[in-house]
């Protein structure tokens, strides 16, 4: 017999990842409160909802204590971070822990150890997984900086030592001289960092994971993720194309599934999560992290899985065992992601203040097109906001389908007077090493902005 449905959750978010958890949760017969700051009463993200609590100021998004006091006050037994910095954040979970709230997500301890980028590598080698070559202990000042520079070897990577799978302002150094001029600039202040060897032109791969913490895991596909502006993902596409490619793909993909599922076994890990790896041309894959819940990107593996993974979220939160649909789950075709963005102040990454008039997205054949948006005319986009608008999600039988399929909904899509990334989407959807699938991390780079 199957638990019991929770009966209220609140969404700890807003936008479009708000809207659509509760889409799933509307479906799956829980009723869903949603948080919202003022000016918002109308947002996408409240009507998708079926209550709201309006928030004093937008802190309150990441005020643990106001989260759990709109849960409390409307009889919320459970609370969905969405994907961010919230669903990243121990405090939350804890303070859900402490109120008796089910919090639809790891438990604090794991987020804990998740955060510690040197703890989690350790763990993945004691799992068996390869790692690449990096600091042994957090790096704490510039001696300890050089003497692992030193033993690594250049280029280096230098991320912070604490922080989520990707680290969002990596400083990468290819000889002693650059090292020199990047420590003039380092601010410690207690703060620590962790050094990696870095990889030439890797290309980006996730395992998308179900764990139900009783021994059992799963693998329901894995995606792409190397084309990234600014360190944030651009396009994404589900199966992986770097795997594709290789000579001998399906021994690696077959080697890169049973890793992320040894180190999800070896967490007892109940939920969803994904494990990240980078990938370089010969065919070798290295662990670079592990992510415990929802991403932005986890629509390419639902469409060509059929699966709901925010559903399988919220049994797995209710103590149901391993839901017999990962289980079954048997990927096939290909889909191809865009996410659309408001332009961002490259002095702060924050979005531009702005007011959307016009938001017009063409017809799309059930199926075979998903598009989620936390805008619509009327909407305004604040510099406290992510700049996530929405994301546009394609499948078909083969790749080149589902990309010619995704430029089509991209050229047609109007959003005004917003300033966004439409154009750079178009540009990289129709550049031939795209198409050839003959990109890495630094593809955007090279190809340059184009023309505005």
């Amino acid at each position: 017999m199957l638990p019991p449905m929770f009966e209220k959750i609140l969404v700890a978010h807003r936008g479009e990842v708000a809207a659509r958890v509760a889409r799933t949760c509307r479906r799956i017969g829980a009723d869903t409160v949603a948080v919202h700051a003022e000016g918002e009463d109308d947002a996408v993200h409240v009507q998708a909802c079926d209550a709201s609590v309006r928030l004093e100021s937008p802190a309150g998004y990441d005020d643990p204590d106001t989260l759990i006091a709109a849960a409390t006050s409307t009889g919320c037994v459970a609370l969905h971070p969405g994907y961010g910095r919230r669903d990243l954040d121990p405090t939350l979970s804890y303070a859900c822990e402490r109120a008796g709230i089910t919090f639809v997500g790891p438990p604090p301890e794991m987020l804990v150890l998740l955060r510690d980028r040197i703890s989690l590598r350790n763990a993945a080698v004691d799992a068996g997984l390869r790692v690449l070559p990096g600091s042994e202990r957090p790096v704490r000042d510039a001696a300890e900086l050089r003497e692992d520079a030193e033993l690594l070897g250049y280029p280096l990577i230098i991320k912070p030592a604490f922080g989520t799978a990707e680290a969002m302002d990596p400083i990468v150094v290819s000889r002693a001289s650059e090292l020199e001029r990047q420590l003039a600039r380092m601010e410690w202040d207690g703060n620590s960092v962790y050094v990696e060897r870095h990889l030439d032109r890797p290309r980006h791969v996730e395992v998308q994971l179900v764990g139900d913490g009783q021994g059992s895991a799963v693998v329901v596909g894995d995606r792409e993720v190397s084309v990234r502006k600014d360190q944030r993902r651009v396009l994404a596409e589900s199966p992986a194309p770097a795997i594709d490619q290789l000579h001998r793909g399906d021994a690696v993909r077959s080697a890169m599934w049973a890793a992320a599922m040894d180190l999800t076994l070896s967490f007892r890990y109940r939920g969803i999560a994904s494990a990240h790896f980078l990938l370089d041309a010969h065919g070798q894959f290295f662990f670079v992290g592990f992510h415990p819940v929802l991403q932005p990107e986890h629509a390419v593996e639902e469409m060509c899985a059929n699966i709901d993974l925010v559903e399988l979220q919220v049994r797995l939160a209710q103590g149901e065992s391993m839901p017999a649909e990962a289980i079954r789950a048997e990927p096939s075709g290909h889909a191809v992601q865009a996410l659309v963005e408001a332009a961002t102040d490259p002095r702060d990454g924050r979005p531009f203040s702005a007011r959307v008039e016009d938001v017009r997205w063409p017809p799309a054949p059930t199926g075979k097109v998903r598009i989620e948006t936390g805008i619509q005319a009327g909407s305004r986009v604040r510099p406290e906001h992510d700049p996530l608008v929405a994301s546009v999600t394609t499948y078909a039988p083969t790749r080149h389908e589902a990309v010619l399929m995704l430029d089509r909904i991209i050229a047609e899509t109007r959003i005004a007077p917003l300033t966004t990334n439409l154009r750079l989407l178009r540009r990289a959807l129709n550049h031939e090493s795209f198409r050839a699938s003959q990109i890495d991390e630094g593809f955007l780079e090279r190809i340059g902005p184009g023309q505005p």
